[in-house]
């Protein structure tokens, strides 16, 4: 078969007898010999053979991609250029397909294409007395292959992963476990270890492996050896900040699409300032999230707002900006953490900051106890998009007074299936952002006017 284009998830699509197959780590221009399943009205298959390769292609950077067929990236054996066009067009072909909304090619906003990601996260798996630390096989998520490198992150974050790797294979430390009724501790069978770099000097130190980063452990009830850890883990490399562990009954780690609002029954670690920043969400590229950002910014001035929602506002980094300008803030974010961070930026605007207000809560939940009219909803969901509650708000007659949507999306499918449901609204600008280069995701700003507007 001969692949004709790239899809959502990276896949490449090509038909055999007009149904649609999509295969992992193929090119457009491809003829590949494939096996494949039939399920419903597509196929999912494996290459077999490159027949001949696609002028697109380029040998991958990265050991692990196709010695370990690594997950974390999809698009590496495509070309730059080749790799942009296709986050484009899954964008375009999103909001037509699924959206009904036909728009121009976006433009795509982008930057350095290696070692641009500020976080990086590994699953540890025990096998019998030692671990091993890495990532899932994109056919395999069961298996964990122990990574040496990672060509997308950030130099300082693997020079540190190589240093805490020592000390977990080293083994003198324990490592987290799950007590039972009888007050014995039992080993965790896996871990997840985050790793992050301070955000101040992600951009300043790029291609460097120079920068503060902070190592959370996630992970199991009990830690007699937690102190112990941290001393061994903190001697072991000059750029760790600081060690944070989030024990299961802890309101879990806020992800890159956002974290859920925790169950009630929860117990929340109050952390240190320094603990909660690390904690809390934050974008992975940060040339690309400050353009992101400023894009954000300059089309809610541009309705000339006075009064802003902004839903799902993280550590309202950007509520902060508008506040500081005299606008007026509400902002929601159901992640403790996030809105803490959020609160405190706000205190430190002194006056300013007093016309801002953070509620956390789901988002869905907090829009039913707002008072008074908004000219400008940011809306900046998690990869599922919003609820439906949301949209239907945004439609209802009491909100006619706002004058523009400003939807920041992961996912393109959940973008387009939330416009489907915004019928009033008229798309007035799109743009995209390669916030995540050498994979297939894509970030996009949506502006929105209503219809009459």
């Amino acid at each position: 078969m001969t692949i004709d284009r790239i899809a959502a998830g990276g896949d490449g699509v090509g038909r055999i007898d007009g149904l649609a197959v999509f295969v992992p780590r193929t090119a457009p221009g491809d003829v590949v010999q494939v096996a494949y399943v039939t399920h419903a009205r597509h196929g999912r298959g494996r290459v077999l053979q490159v027949i001949t390769p696609s002028p697109l292609r380029v040998t991958p950077q990265c050991v692990h991609y196709e010695q370990d067929g690594c997950g974390g990236c999809q698009l590496q054996h495509l070309a730059p250029e080749a790799q942009r066009d296709a986050r484009q067009h899954i964008v375009q072909d999103s909001l037509a397909r699924i959206g009904r909304r036909d728009v121009p090619l976006p433009v795509l906003e982008h930057g350095e294409a290696w070692g641009y990601r500020s976080r990086l996260s590994l699953t540890l798996r025990r096998r019998g007395s030692s671990w091993v630390g890495g990532l899932h096989p994109h056919d395999d998520p069961t298996r964990v292959f122990a990574l040496e490198s990672c060509q997308i992150a950030h130099p300082a974050l693997v020079a540190v992963w190589e240093s805490v790797r020592h000390t977990i294979r080293h083994g003198e430390v324990s490592l987290p476990g799950t007590a039972i009724p009888s007050g014995a501790v039992v080993p965790c069978d896996v871990l997840r270890l985050h790793l992050r770099l301070d955000p101040a000097t992600a951009a300043a130190t790029a291609g460097e492996q120079s920068g503060s980063v902070s190592v959370v452990l996630q992970g199991g009830t009990a830690w007699p050896d937690e102190q112990a850890w941290t001393t061994a883990v903190q001697s072991a490399d000059a750029r760790i900040a600081g060690v944070w562990w989030t024990p299961d009954r802890v309101a879990p780690l806020a992800t890159e699409g956002r974290s859920a609002r925790p169950d009630s029954a929860a117990t929340v670690v109050d952390y240190a300032p320094q603990g909660r920043e690390a904690l809390a969400f934050s974008q992975v590229n940060s040339e690309i999230a400050g353009a992101l950002r400023d894009f954000v910014y300059g089309a809610v001035t541009q309705f000339g707002a006075q009064r802003v929602i902004d839903g799902y506002a993280g550590t309202g980094e950007l509520a902060a900006r508008w506040l500081a300008d005299g606008i007026a803030v509400t902002a929601i974010e159901a992640d403790p953490v996030g809105a803490e961070t959020a609160a405190s930026r706000f205190r430190d605007l002194g006056e300013a900051g007093q016309r801002g207000r953070v509620i956390c809560e789901l988002m869905e939940q907090a829009i039913t106890t707002l008072d008074g009219p908004s000219d400008v909803v940011v809306l900046n969901p998690p990869r599922r998009g919003v609820h439906p509650d949301v949209t239907s708000w945004l439609e209802a007659p009491g909100q006619r007074k706002v004058k523009g949507i400003v939807y920041i999306s992961c996912d393109p499918a959940t973008l387009a299936r939330d416009l489907a449901r915004l019928p009033s609204w008229r798309v007035a600008a799109i743009r995209c952002f390669d916030m995540f280069p050498q994979t297939s995701h894509v970030e996009s700003v949506c502006v929105l006017r209503r219809e009459d507007a």
